[in-house]
C-alpha cells in the first residue's frame, strides 16, 4: 500500500461484486478476514445499492457492530441496526420516471422503506436475493407513482438503459443522481444521493477521520464513495471504464476469487 497514506483503520465494502462471490454468497476466506478485522477494532461499514432488509442475513452471518449505507446512500444504520438517516425521493421524480420507463423495454423496480416493489414479475432479477430472502411485491404502475421511494431501478440490457437515461438527462430537470450499480441496472436516487456522501455523514457521526479509510468496491455506483475515501481498491471485475477513472487505485483479485479477503491478508492482516 502506499507508504504516504495512513494505514486504514475504517474498511468499507460494496457487495455485489465486491464482497459477496459469484453465488451472492460470503465465502468462508470472506468471512475469516472480516471477522479478524473486527478482533482487531478496525471499523466495518457495508455500503451497497441492495435495500437493508436484503442484507440482514449478511450482517448477522458477519456478526455485529457493522454499520450499513443502502440503497446507494439513501438509508444508514448504525451499528446496532438503528436508521440515523434517510434520504427518499420526491414523488414528482415517480411522476416523470416511472410512467417513462414504460416506454423502454426495462422493469421497471422501486425500494421503499420496507419493501421491493415492481410493475411485472421478473424472475432473473429474484437469483440475486434468493440468498437474503428478500423478494418483490408487484403492484400496478399508478401505485408505484403514488408510493414514497429510496430510488427507483430499472433493469434490461444495457443499450436499453442508456437510452432511457439519455431522454431523462435530455428531457427533464429532476433533483436526481443517476447511476449505473451494473450495466443491468439503472438507478435514480435524490440528487445529493451516494455511497460517498452518506459515508460523511456517518463518519462524521461517529467521530472517524476520513483520511484513515479504505472502500472495496467494482461498479459506478461506487465512484463517488472512492472519491470520498483515501485508499479506494478496485476489484478486478470492474469494467475497464471504471479503472480508467481511477488509474492510481488499488486491486483487488475479481470476487469470484475472494479478491476482497486476499487482499486484507496479504495487506491488512
Amino acid at each position: 500500500m502506499p507508504a504516504n497514506l495512513p494505514s486504514p483503520n475504517t474498511f468499507i465494502f460494496d457487495m455485489d461484486g465486491t464482497l459477496l462471490n459469484e453465488k451472492h454468497e460470503l465465502a468462508p476466506l470472506t468471512l475469516r478476514a472480516l471477522h479478524e478485522l473486527r478482533e482487531r477494532d478496525f471499523n466495518l461499514v457495508i455500503a451497497t445499492g441492495r435495500h437493508f432488509n436484503d442484507i440482514r442475513g449478511y450482517l448477522k452471518q458477519l456478526g455485529k457492530g457493522i454499520a450499513a449505507i443502502t440503497c446507494n446512500g439513501a438509508n444508514i444504520h448504525n451499528g446496532e441496526g438503528e436508521l440515523i438517516y434517510r434520504a427518499g425521493l420526491p414523488l414528482l421524480v415517480n411522476e416523470a420516471l416511472i410512467p417513462l420507463g414504460a416506454n423502454y423495454s426495462v422493469h421497471i423496480n422501486m425500494y421503499t422503506d420496507t419493501e421491493w416493489l415492481v410493475t411485472a414479475p421478473c424472475e432473473e432479477m429474484l437469483a440475486a436475493h434468493e440468498s437474503a430472502k428478500f423478494f418483490y411485491r408487484q403492484i400496478d404502475m399508478q401505485e408505484m407513482i403514488r408510493t414514497p421511494a429510496l430510488k427507483i431501478l430499472f433493469y434490461g440490457q444495457n443499450a436499453e438503459l442508456q437510452s432511457l437515461r439519455a431522454q431523462i438527462l435530455r428531457d427533464y430537470s429532476l433533483a436526481i443522481n443517476l447511476t449505473f450499480s451494473d450495466d443491468y441496472y439503472l438507478e435514480a436516487m435524490h440528487s445529493n444521493i451516494s455511497k460517498g456522501h452518506s459515508l460523511k455523514v456517518l463518519l462524521e457521526k461517529l467521530s472517524l477521520p476520513i483520511n484513515n479509510t479504505m472502500a472495496f468496491g467494482d461498479g459506478f455506483n461506487d465512484v463517488e464513495l472512492f472519491r470520498t475515501v483515501a485508499q479506494p481498491v478496485l476489484m478486478e471485475n470492474s469494467s475497464a471504464a471504471l479503472k480508467h477513472l481511477f488509474p492510481q487505485a488499488l486491486r483487488a483479485r475479481p470476487h469470484y476469487e475472494d479478491g476482497v479477503a486476499r487482499f486484507l491478508f496479504d495487506n491488512v492482516l
